[in-house]
Formats: C-alpha cells, sequence, structure tokens
C-alpha cells in the first residue's frame, strides 16, 4: 500500500477535553479510546489548560496514537464569545503556564461568583460541590453538573439555557482575553491558531479582522454543526485561505471521542503552518538579537 493511500485511511479527532479541565475522563482514558475507535491521531485540548498533555503523551506511545499538544484559550469580543484553539504549542514553555495559571485563577474566582448567584436563586448549591468534581481547572460545566445532581435541572444544558449561559441569571463575565491577545499568546509558542465551533462564535463578520491578527484556520467540522453550517465555514475557509480541522469537543459523556474525525491529510497540513510560524519566529527572534 503507497503512503499516499495510507494518509487516506488514516483519521483524527483534533477536539477532546480530559479530566484536566472539564472533561470527565483521564487523559490516559481518552487515548484509550481513541485508539479503540480506530484514530491515528488526536488533539488534547483542554480549557485554559495542559495539564494532560504529558501523560496523554505516554498513553500516545503505549496505544500507538499520535498526540497534538493543544488548548483551548476563551475570548470575549462585542459581546460575542471566541474560542480558540492552538495546536502543536509548546506546552512546556513557562510564559505560557504561567499565563494559564492566572486564566485559572480566574476561573475559580467566576465560579464562586456564579455559586453566589445561585444560592440567590434558592439553590442548595455551594463551590466545595463544585471542587469536589474531579476537573482541574473549573468551568460551568462543573456547575451544571452539580445543579444537575441536584435536581434543580433535568439536563446540562438545561443548566445553561435557564441559568448559566449569557444573559442568563446566574451568568458571570469570564477573564477579559481579546481575540487578538489570544491569537498572539498561541503564536507566541509557536501554535497555530484555530477558531474553535465558529456556530456558537456569532463573529462571522470579523473573519477579514481575525485572519489580519494571524488566525490559521477553522474547525469546520465539529459534533455541533450541521451540514448547512459545515458547507458554509467551509466556503469561508475556503474565501479566506485558512485551515480547515475538525473535532468532536468530546467531554467523555454523551458525544464519544471520534464522533467527528477528518482526514489524516488535515494533521499533514497542520504541521506544515506550524513549521512556517516556527521558521518565522526564528527569523524574528535572530533580527532581534
Amino acid at each position: 500500500m503507497s503512503s499516499s493511500v495510507s494518509q487516506r485511511l488514516k483519521f483524527a479527532d483534533l477536539h477532546i477535553h480530559t479530566s484536566a479541565s472539564d472533561g470527565l475522563i483521564t487523559p490516559e482514558e481518552a487515548v484509550k479510546q481513541a485508539h479503540t475507535a480506530g484514530l491515528a491521531a488526536v488533539s488534547i485540548a483542554d480549557h485554559d489548560s495542559i495539564g494532560g498533555i504529558e501523560s496523554a503523551l505516554e498513553a500516545g506511545e503505549k496505544y500507538g496514537v499520535e498526540v497534538i499538544p493543544g488548548v483551548e484559550l476563551s475570548s470575549e469580543i462585542k459581546g460575542s464569545e471566541l474560542h480558540f484553539l492552538g495546536y502543536y504549542i509548546d506546552w512546556q514553555n513557562k510564559w505560557f503556564r504561567d499565563k494559564l495559571l492566572v486564566f485559572q485563577d480566574a476561573r475559580r474566582d467566576r465560579a464562586r461568583r456564579i455559586v453566589e448567584k445561585l444560592r440567590k436563586l434558592g439553590m442548595d448549591i455551594s463551590y466545595d460541590m463544585v471542587t469536589a468534581l474531579d476537573g482541574k481547572v473549573l468551568g460551568r460545566p462543573h456547575i451544571a453538573r452539580v445543579l444537575l445532581d441536584l435536581d434543580h435541572v433535568k439536563t446540562l444544558d438545561e443548566a445553561f439555557k435557564r441559568y448559566l449561559a449569557l444573559g442568563k441569571p446566574a451568568y458571570v463575565e469570564k477573564y477579559q482575553l481579546s481575540p487578538a491577545e489570544a491569537i498572539k499568546m498561541i503564536k507566541r509558542v509557536n501554535g497555530v491558531p484555530v477558531l474553535a465551533h465558529p456556530v456558537f462564535a456569532h463573529a462571522d463578520d470579523m473573519f477579514p479582522e481575525l485572519v489580519e491578527l494571524g488566525l490559521c484556520g477553522i474547525e469546520v467540522y465539529h459534533s455541533k454543526h450541521d451540514a448547512q453550517a459545515t458547507k458554509y465555514y467551509e466556503q469561508l475557509a475556503q474565501k479566506y485561505g485558512l485551515l480547515i480541522v475538525g473535532g468532536s469537543d468530546s467531554h467523555g459523556s454523551k458525544i464519544p471521542i471520534g464522533n467527528v474525525r477528518v482526514p489524516y491529510s488535515l494533521v499533514e497540513k497542520l504541521k506544515m503552518e506550524r513549521d512556517s510560524i516556527q521558521a518565522k519566529q526564528k527569523k524574528q527572534t535572530s533580527h532581534n538579537i
């Protein structure tokens, strides 16, 4: 079998969360499930956390799954919430790790304030209940799980729609990171910045600006994108010369790892973009010496 044919038969899931943020399974288990699903590669992209990457890489060696170090950063602008995936980040970079610690502290403060609002709404929830969950980086999904356990809601989606989403009674703004800062942060550690699940961002008119800022790709394929949205964002990617990626956005519960899979050829294109970014960073550094 030729290498080109074998590449076409390989697939990847480029958006997976683990217990290092708000996922329900460990990084090791995530990689094991990817192997069982027949995937050649995965990206561990936890929220504001690189805590699962090292153990995922070790599991990748064990199960023969290529693990792409990633992260997911959240930003807000003009009333829109934009999430950026950073692929092939230098996850051991001290500046980057220190920056993520700031975000994690802000997440804990936000969770406390959300819990306070929920208590004022008459709910018997406490911050300790939230921190008792396995996730190491607190987020609204942790609070939603507690609300579900306490029977205040019947589904996780209901928790967001009634209380936790933007404009709802328990919503609290997150750490203010702009799209420009998120993209710059990812590129500073040689990562490839990609706009995650754009159907939720409501920022289609911002694409020219995002491309100017250094955006490299769009998550065209996603578990919450229907056929119409997928086609639309595929056309936008082609229009602006952006990479196309895709992933399940699995958190280890309802949406299984590999639910969305993309051809391995897209991973190869990510690698080429990574190499280009690294080359530009080295050139810029040499000019500054």
